[in-house]
């Protein structure tokens, strides 16, 4: 009997080991599978992300344009902050996904305080963006619905 129970033991002990291997496969294919869809889409919404900083730039150069000729020293501080953003939006445009993540963890690591401001901040302006979009969405929509005419009785 202490043969066959030692055998089963024995068995019964590789299967952990079989499990992981399996489990392991199953997530190198699933891998596989979705790492370039999710890479995808993460190159996409860097570039978006990109271009939305680089329009924060523009916008502080204007508003340092808007306000020189009454605070030149207001202006030259919004040029600063502007010319800081722009090199972030190269940055975003230049650098891979996983070297921008690896960036930010550092960051995150060393200036925790700074990082919880600008996550909330981005996403108080993520939040009018989007808030933007669908406002924006019904009123084109509205305007395709009846085919260029105007409403208000007219015609």
């Amino acid at each position: 009997m202490s043969g066959t129970s030692s055998g089963d033991d024995e068995r019964l002990s590789r299967i952990p080991e079989q499990m992981k291997q399996e489990a392991a496969g199953i997530g190198r294919a699933v891998g596989d599978a979705v790492g370039p869809k999710a890479e995808d889409i993460a190159n996409r919404s860097k570039a978006a992300g990109a271009e939305a900083v680089a329009g924060v730039a523009r916008t502080a150069q204007a508003l340092a344009d808007t306000v020189a000729p009454d605070s030149p020293a207001i202006a030259d501080y919004v040029r600063g902050a502007g010319q800081k953003i722009d090199r972030l939006a190269s940055d975003l445009r230049d650098k891979k996904v996983g070297d921008l993540l690896n960036s930010a963890a550092e960051f995150g690591r060393s200036q925790p305080a700074i990082m919880l401001a600008g996550a909330a901040l981005i996403g108080f302006a993520l939040s009018r963006v989007v808030k933007a979009g669908v406002a924006a969405a019904p009123a084109d929509g509205a305007s395709n619905a009846n085919g260029g005419d105007t409403v208000g009785g007219e015609g």
